[in-house]
């Protein structure tokens, strides 16, 4: 089964997180899926808009234990896996096509760092948002890290980060982790009509838009070690 799905419709691009059993919990396998169709979508040139949901409950629940295992006991595939994790959220960062990501459930870890590198989140009133890594033993995830204390504030990120806790959806838009809260079930129509309508805007504004907002966390450098600096095709 594919587990990241990419569609269209028009010149608007769905990337669908598709592990519903798992709760979209990211595994290796469907990093690479993701950051396959996110290099999809920065060849295709109509595209306009990209809106990231995901299947079932829960948007994702962050990465799988069996992946969060393997890292703590191999380097090499610690690395591997960060490098690959620079790659997709260098793509999405870089994007000067607007990010809208339709949240349902639990956006926890990986799932919460997808909602901090979009630029419009919509939240079904019964979503959450949270970096558990911490309580865990684990480093904060690296988007969160560098993206909550500008969307919040350094004190409100460092509660967050550091205790882990769950930020219900009106909490989350009140403390600017979300855009906007939507009925429960609705995400993703309400994602879907926005980019309609902002595909139909002229993309140069856009572009020029999506330049300046992102300056401040466009530099993931600051949270990976240089030696996992890959190589990372052009995008637009």
């Amino acid at each position: 089964m594919v587990e990241v799905e990419l569609t269209s419709a028009g010149p608007v691009a769905i990337v669908t997180l598709n592990r519903p059993a798992k709760r979209n919990a990211i595994s290796i396998a469907m990093q690479s899926e993701l950051l396959a169709a996110l290099e999809r979508v920065a060849e295709t040139a109509d595209v306009r808009v990209l809106v990231l949901a995901g299947a079932g409950d829960d948007f994702c629940v962050g990465g799988d234990h069996a992946v969060v295992e393997r890292m703590e006991a191999e380097a090499h595939f610690a690395q591997v896996a960060a490098a690959q994790h620079r790659q997709v959220f260098s793509l999405l960062l870089g994007f000067e096509m607007p990010v809208i990501a339709a949240i349902e459930g639990r956006a926890f870890g990986f799932g919460a760092e997808l909602a901090a590198a979009s630029d419009i989140v919509l939240v079904g009133e019964t979503a959450r948002l949270a970096d558990p890594h911490v309580p865990l033993g684990l480093p904060p995830a690296p988007v969160t890290l560098l993206a909550w204390p500008l969307m919040t504030s350094r004190l409100i990120a460092a509660e967050l980060v550091l205790t882990g806790r769950e930020v219900a959806a009106a909490e989350a838009v009140a403390l600017g982790l979300a855009s906007r809260m939507v009925p429960a079930g609705t995400a993703l129509t309400e994602a879907m009509a926005l980019a309609a309508a902002l595909a139909a805007m002229p993309g140069g504004g856009m572009a020029l838009a999506k330049r300046a907002l992102r300056l401040a966390i466009a530099d993931l450098d600051a949270l990976y070690p240089e030696a996992l600096g890959a190589n990372e095709k052009p995008r637009r």
